[in-house]
């Protein structure tokens, strides 16, 4: 039976162990790419061809050509400008399409790639060809009609951005134009007016896709621009535009502040006085400022009392326990302890909450001013006295600034602050101001919740007045001494929760901005600078000073 369990299970791990390679290797031979379909990837970034082994002395270039069509499927026309050249080719081992190209480039060769068809040409005749074929673009474009088109925007701003256009005295159109004509491909720059600062709205990306003949004007009372060009490339602007000029997602963010704060505080403290009289002689000894002494008993005239002002009387004192002996004999004894617990929670939470676009930067403020009036005498003697108020801000403040991404979160770059007016600092006329505030950078799920920032102090104090030497008898000492205990906790708590709200973009419901697309560009560019360009500062050119040289005068007789 055991015999029996033994083969058993090695069969069950032979079996496992074919499944397993078999496995393998059809996901290598589903990863292999066969040699006949190898040639239509010929020219894709990264691509390496099978290895290949060639030794041929004085061949035709054109029987090599062949033998690649052959093997590795490749559709080749041969130009009639390559003739009969002889070709050495000795390599081990490289891939086909690494050894086809040293071979092209060896014989001054080169490929131009029409669909699924390579020709091979002479380099220099396919050079010619691409000089004549730009001169055609050039012509045609030179001798095409020019159209202007009127494209009102509905979401994106032509020109500054809606904060800059409201607040700005400055003109409210621009003038946008490629180089001159017959100026080539990279001619002359263009001329710009209008807003500028860090985001100049999508007039700088439609004036790096004109031609050089097109132009682009901004009518900034509409929102509209009014681009000049041929036809082919209007449709390739509107195209862009219609890209460009989508509604953003809006995403409200709600940031909760929690201030909690807990104080507790105990104060107990004992004074003892104690006085023995006669009629000559006496002893006095008090930690209890002024003693009363019974009438009854003689006091020395002679016999000193010290008015003490000391701190073993409890600060916080709200309950208070006094006893005395009484007269027995010439001596009095009295005694008052006076205690003081002291016990405070105060929970503060603020939510202030803002919607913003995406990219945009939102601010929220709600609290009040305080006065400060600060007093300065006049400059002159007995001049009048100059009252000055300035208000200090004691805000409940938000600023945010998201970013939306295609993963479901948002990147908030945020600036939160709570301030409230507390006690009045010691020696000043004005109340201080206590104030929280955070400023990070974060990544949040949308409509999730996270804490962002918190500060947890805990200020926990133990202090003993006591008088030296007695204080310290076992028992008998806490009668000279004062204890108090304090604590202080407080904790600050920031929390923040996005959510976003995404609109409907062009193409009906449920449709989604796409994430990836490709515009053909028709004409070749005018190359006007990009609105990325940075632009060198002017540095004006002053005239050099040149020194005024005299001419030494000659001497007489010469």
């Amino acid at each position: 039976m055991t015999s029996l369990q033994f083969i058993s299970g090695i069969g069950k791990k032979a079996v496992i162990a074919i499944i397993f390679i078999s496995t393998l290797a059809l996901a290598v031979a589903a990863q292999r790419v066969e040699p006949q379909q190898q040639g239509k990837r010929y020219g894709d970034p990264g691509f390496r061809g099978e290895p290949i082994n060639l030794n041929v002395v004085n061949a035709d270039v054109r029987d090599i050509l062949n033998y690649i069509t052959e093997q590795y499927g490749i559709n080749f026309v041969i130009d009639k400008s390559v003739g009969k050249i002889p070709v050495t080719v000795n390599v081990s081992d490289v891939p086909w399409n690494i050894a086809l190209d040293s071979v092209m480039r060896s014989q001054e060769l080169g490929i131009q790639v029409n669909g699924n068809i390579l020709r091979v040409a002479d380099a220099k005749v396919l050079a010619s060809e691409g000089e004549i074929f730009r001169a055609q673009q050039n012509n045609q474009l030179d001798s095409s009609p020019l159209y202007t088109e009127f494209i009102r925007l509905n979401y994106a701003r032509a020109l500054g951005t809606l904060s800059s256009a409201a607040g700005s005295d400055g003109p409210t159109a621009g003038t946008i134009t490629g180089a001159g004509a017959g100026g080539g491909a990279g001619g002359g720059s263009g001329t710009t007016t209008g807003a500028a600062g860090g985001d100049q709205g999508i007039l700088g990306i439609i004036k790096r896709r004109l031609s050089r003949r097109g132009a682009v004007e901004v009518d900034g009372r509409t929102n509209t621009l009014i681009v000049t060009d041929v036809r082919e490339n209007i449709d390739a602007v509107r195209q862009l535009v219609t890209l460009l000029d989508q509604p953003e997602p809006q995403v409200e963010i709600e940031t909760r502040i929690v201030v909690a704060s807990r104080s507790f505080s105990r104060d107990v403290g004992v004074q003892l006085s104690a006085f023995l009289g006669g009629t000559n002689r006496g002893a006095f000894g008090s930690t209890l400022p002024n003693a009363p002494v019974d009438p009854r008993i003689p006091v020395p005239p002679s016999l000193p009392n010290g008015n003490i002002q000391n701190n073993l009387a409890s600060q916080i004192a709200n309950t208070a326990i006094g006893l005395t002996t009484g007269v027995f004999g010439t001596a009095q004894i009295n005694l008052l302890i006076t205690a003081g617990e002291k016990k405070g929670q105060v929970k503060v939470i603020a939510t202030p909450r803002v919607t913003t676009l995406n990219n945009r930067k939102a601010e929220i403020k709600s609290g009040l001013k305080v006065p400060i009036t600060t007093v300065q005498p006049g400059s002159a003697a007995g001049g009048a006295v100059i009252t000055t108020t300035q208000y200090v801000d004691v805000p409940l403040k938000l600023e945010v600034t998201p970013q939306i991404t295609d993963v479901g979160t948002v990147i908030l770059n945020l600036l939160a602050e709570n301030s409230s007016l507390s006690e009045v600092v010691a020696g000043a006329t004005a109340p201080g101001i206590s104030t929280q505030s955070m400023q990070t950078e974060v990544v949040v799920p949308d409509g999730g919740t996270t804490v962002i920032g918190g500060v947890l102090s805990d200020d926990e104090r133990e202090g003993v007045n006591r008088t030296p030497g007695l204080s310290r008898i076992p028992f008998f000492g806490n009668l000279f001494k004062r204890k108090n205990v304090s604590r202080e906790t407080a904790e600050i708590l920031f929390f923040i929760t996005p959510r976003v709200y995404k609109p409907e973009f062009a193409g009906g419901a449920g449709a989604t901005r796409p994430a990836t697309t490709t515009i053909v560009q028709p004409v070749p560019l005018g190359n006007p600078p990009s609105n990325s360009d940075q632009v060198p500062p002017v540095v004006p050119i002053t005239n050099p000073v040149v020194p005024v040289v005299q001419p030494s005068p000659t001497p007489k007789g010469q």
